[in-house]
């Protein structure tokens, strides 16, 4: 459901009844990347996080690869003293696959897809490299974190972000 969807919902609700429209899901920390990189892998490329609309956060996004081939898609920040920073909800090993990548390729960047119109950025799309070195590319899904803490945008508006976990197509 849109956010400007809710919006009318918690209007027309409030209407008729007290609702609380406005409690925000706690927030996850950022952390430093290192912290990140135990437990998730190593950072391989990152991108923006799409946007659907205008309403988008011009936050970034690191893609980080672990030993069993899943790739985990965290947002990052920079910090005021300039340290790179990235935030994972505490339950994300528990949170659904978003999308499954081919076998046998390599992740060598990320973009989001351009949609022509001012109404966002489209998908987040990956730039893959198979076996015999030919690219191709490829939108993945991402995830919205249902329930726990959640990773907030950093920059206005604020908002709950996306998450991504892609599992590898070798894998059972």
């Amino acid at each position: 459901m849109s956010r400007l969807r809710i919006a009318r919902l918690c209007f027309l609700s409030a209407t008729l009844f007290v609702v609380s429209c406005n409690s925000k899901p706690p927030q996850a920390a950022y952390v430093p990347i290192s912290e990140l990189e135990q437990t998730f892998g190593r950072l391989i490329t990152v991108a923006n996080i799409p946007t659907p609309d205008q309403h988008g956060t011009g936050d970034r996004l690191g893609l980080f690869s672990d030993d069993t081939g899943t790739v985990w898609g965290i947002p990052l920040m920079i910090a005021d003293n300039g340290d790179l920073l990235g935030c994972a909800p505490p339950k994300l090993r528990e949170f659904s696959i978003t999308d499954t990548l081919p076998g046998d390729v390599e992740i060598v960047g990320a973009t989001n897809e351009p949609n022509g119109w001012r109404e966002g950025t489209g998908k987040l799309e990956l730039l893959l490299r198979n076996k015999k070195g030919e690219l191709h590319r490829r939108p993945i899904t991402a995830g919205d974190v249902k329930d726990g803490l959640v990773c907030w945008s950093k920059s206005p508006p604020a908002q709950p972000l996306p998450y991504y976990r892609l599992a590898s197509g070798n894998s059972n």
